[in-house]
């Protein structure tokens, strides 16, 4: 039997994205048959350290702080970073969700619902963080045309500070925003404090303020009033990949000059965010009975048809409303439809395609690589539930170890 392999995993246990993260790693310690992991319940913004006396080989961490950045390369073991937190001084290896892309798909989600003001919502401030996040959410809102404000909560020195200390802060700048608002929260937890704040602040979610979380948390989303919409982020096979890429290191390899990245999932839509920010009645009908109707095969004629409007005059005032096609708004709701039947279904791809409406299996496969990037079966293998897959979904595979 190969030698253990004794591997320590500084990561929280108080959150949806630690414990699934968990969860892909253990995956592959099982697979493996020869890892000896050791975890402790943490909290989120507990101080992490590897154990006093642990004697191991290996690390995985969501790097909270650039102390527990400097134990862990002082420690000279291998190790990888799952964390969103970028720090100055040592290069420890990353494998994590792309807080770029995840800036982008949340202001792409807003723009899609008709929104024009937006903010942004951060963490609690720590020494060094530099907020990817904020910075692809306002650079894809400025490509747009649209600016984006934003609160900074005052600095803490160690841990969140009493709710209470910021919380008339938060609710003088929520009060503050204009009607329609789009707002993105940096996590789940931190979306729930915007909404529990919106309730002080007498800011109705969604009609004032909609509220989307930037990172998945199932228990802070459902326990948020009103339920909380979040970007998904496949976390399972994030910890797969990461305890993949630390077992090549442990083994004597280089770790990869880049950071391993995955893409976010879709947006979970709940009522946080379950508005349309569309002041023409015409187009606000329509892209509500195509959100309604676009998986059950209905066309842009048909459309036109229910509303009693000329085609040509439909598609005028969606391109002068929302800036796209009711053409493209079929096509996007298609595709949502379809990337929730793909993580959440075991339906085959051409069972997807049948309910998601098209037609033809081969026009969906086509359209949904050029919107998405990747064919049906590629995004269900990074994304989707039956995630046991992951060892193939990797962008690390390669056929070993």
């Amino acid at each position: 039997m190969p030698k253990p392999r004794r591997v320590a995993l500084l990561i929280d246990t108080s959150t949806s994205w630690g414990t699934r993260l968990i969860k892909g790693i253990n995956l592959f310690a099982q697979q493996a048959r020869n890892w000896l992991i050791h975890v402790e319940p943490r909290g989120r913004y507990e101080h992490l350290h590897i154990p006093h006396g642990w004697q191991g080989d290996g690390v995985i961490a969501r790097i909270n702080s650039p102390a527990l950045a400097e134990e862990i390369a002082a420690a000279g073991l291998p190790a990888v970073d799952v964390s969103w937190y970028r720090y100055e001084g040592p290069r420890i290896a990353r494998c994590t969700v792309d807080d770029q892309l995840t800036g982008r798909m949340a202001a792409e989600y807003f723009l899609s619902n008709g929104f024009r003001q937006f903010a942004y919502c951060g963490p609690i401030d720590r020494p060094g963080y530099h907020d990817g996040l904020a910075e692809a959410f306002s650079r894809s809102l400025g490509a747009a045309g649209y600016a984006c404000r934003r609160y900074v909560q005052p600095p803490a020195d160690a841990g969140p500070p009493p709710w209470d200390a910021h919380l008339s802060s938060l609710v003088e700048w929520l009060q503050s925003l204009p009607r329609a608002t789009a707002l993105l929260a940096w996590g789940a937890t931190r979306g729930r404090q915007v909404t529990e704040a919106c309730h002080y602040a007498g800011v109705p979610v969604p009609d004032h303020v909609a509220v989307l979380g930037g990172e998945y948390d199932d228990l802070m989303s459902n326990i948020s009033t009103p339920p909380l919409s979040t970007v998904d982020q496949p976390a399972e096979q994030v910890g797969y990949a990461a305890a993949q890429l630390l077992e090549r290191m442990m083994a004597g390899r280089k770790p990869p000059a880049e950071p391993v990245l995955f893409p976010p999932s879709r947006v979970v839509v709940r009522h946080s965010t379950d508005t349309l920010a569309v002041d023409d009645p015409l187009v606000r009908e329509a892209l509500e009975l195509i959100r309604r109707k676009a998986a059950s095969g209905m066309y842009v004629a048909d459309v036109a048809r229910a509303l009693l409007v000329a085609r040509r005059t439909l598609e005028q005032r969606f391109i002068r409303t929302i800036g796209r096609t009711p053409a493209a708004e079929i096509r996007r709701v298609r595709i949502e439809e379809a990337k929730r039947l793909l993580i959440e279904s075991s339906c085959s791809v051409a069972q997807v395609a049948r309910a998601a409406g098209f037609a033809q299996q081969d026009l969906f496969s086509r359209t949904f690589r050029r919107c998405v990037g990747a064919s049906p079966s590629e995004f269900r293998k990074y994304h989707g539930g039956v995630w046991q897959t992951a060892a193939a979904a990797s962008p690390l595979s390669d056929g070993g170890s």
